[in-house]
């Protein structure tokens, strides 16, 4: 798995449920499937995401 992979699991995720995945389960689930660099790189497109969907909606729904 890169980045893109981490981002849109995490997105997937947020879109179907509203809510942010629990680090914990992301962790257990998906445990050395992505380097520590690529699991960093695609949380931070993620929160990335978010912080553009509240500056574009209001909120992050």
């Amino acid at each position: 798995m890169d980045k893109y992979d981490v981002f849109y699991l995490m997105k997937r995720h947020f879109q179907q449920t509203g809510e942010v995945m629990d680090p914990h389960v992301f962790a257990a689930q998906f445990s050395g499937a992505f380097s520590t660099a690529e699991g960093v790189a695609g949380i931070l497109m993620f929160d990335e995401y978010l912080n553009s969907e509240v500056r574009g909606n209001g909120t992050a729904s």
